[in-house]
């Protein structure tokens, strides 16, 4: 498939091929040639006006607190940035002595509710109302930056990445939920993916072109460990963590690489 389109977002290639569809949001998917990542396209003849499941962002209370929980094992204080923190349950979650935290949400209706969640339960918090690049958030300024279930309906997730990077300190950890598209739940279900209803989502990953965006940005994976909690995440779905490039901590070179992604093998685990 060579029609005129927007190149690769990762690779900014322009070879694809037709990888799934027509789905039931009337939308099919395809496959970057060169690096695998998948986006969402129109199918043809699809009625706009046709019904759509209501897409599931896994922002129940309960499973932000499980987030909150691993990410407070692994760094225990510091400045915590959340892409699309939605109503601030998860940043409310991280215990108020430790974490300064910032939000980025462009619903208002949602950064309200963050503000009031976070000082109801005296956390230090700034809540943007914007888009990341529309923040103006100074660069290095954080040792961890957080996206749950967000970065497929970016506008350009390579664009976002980039920016984490830019605002993490040398060594800050990005965390990075998003649904798997090599989990065995999505090959199970195919076109009934719950994810692939979602209007919203415009890209899909597997563990592959994930890690491959994050290099890109000057991010390495393979350093951290993050013991994730029982029912955290949900089936089909992909937990990463990579840290800035340029650490002062030692990262685990290319032949040591292999037993500590052995390590972390639960957080890639597909379902």
């Amino acid at each position: 498939m060579n029609e005129q389109r927007a190149p690769c977002n990762i690779c900014l290639g322009s070879d694809f091929e037709p990888y799934l569809g027509p789905l039931p949001c009337g939308r099919s998917l395809t496959r970057c040639r060169d690096c695998g990542l998948v986006t969402a396209v129109p199918a043809s003849g699809a009625d706009p006006d046709a019904p759509v499941a209501a897409p599931n962002r896994a922002r129940g209370d309960r499973t932000d607190l499980r987030r909150a929980a691993a990410v407070m094992r692994m760094l225990p204080g510091g400045k915590v940035l959340e892409i699309g923190c939605g109503t601030g349950s998860f940043l409310a979650a991280l215990n108020p002595a430790r974490y300064d935290v910032v939000g980025v949400e462009p619903s208002a209706r949602s950064a309200a509710e963050a503000r009031s969640r976070l000082a109801a339960c005296g956390t230090r918090a700034t809540i943007l109302e914007c888009r990341l690049t529309e923040a103006g958030l100074a660069s290095d300024r954080f040792d961890l930056v957080a996206m749950f279930g967000t970065l497929g309906s970016c506008t350009s997730p390579r664009t976002t990445i980039m920016e984490a990077s830019r605002l993490l300190r040398r060594g800050g950890y990005a965390v990075i939920e998003t649904p798997s598209l090599s989990s065995l739940t999505a090959r199970f279900c195919g076109t009934r993916w719950q994810p692939l209803s979602d209007p919203a989502a415009e890209y899909f990953f597997t563990a592959a072109t994930l890690e491959r965006l994050a290099m890109m940005c000057g991010l390495i994976s393979g350093a951290a460990w993050l013991a994730l909690p029982v029912g955290w995440p949900s089936p089909g779905t992909l937990v990463y963590v990579a840290r800035k490039s340029g650490s002062p901590v030692r990262l685990a070179g290319l032949s040591e690489l292999g037993p500590e992604v052995g390590k972390m093998a639960p957080m890639g685990a597909t379902h």
